[in-house]
């Protein structure tokens, strides 16, 4: 449910940020362009784990600033 507030981490860097939206899909936004493959990885896991929690919903201990920018 996230390290420090709900994060995305590729090459032991944190690059972005991650919410679950209504829908119940997870969405993410990079804090910079991670590179193409990267954000492949990332969008691919994304769907993976939207399909693997299939439809229930958790809220993160921590919220982040950049959850209002794409939470909907």
């Amino acid at each position: 449910m996230g390290n420090m507030g709900p994060t995305v981490r590729w090459d032991d860097r944190i690059v972005g940020g991650w919410v679950q939206r209504g829908d119940g899909t997870l969405a993410w936004q990079p804090l910079a362009d991670p590179g193409g493959a990267a954000r492949a990885a990332i969008e691919a896991e994304a769907e993976r784990l939207t399909g693997f929690l299939g439809g229930r919903r958790f809220t993160p201990a921590r919220r982040t600033l950049l959850e209002g920018d794409f939470a909907s």
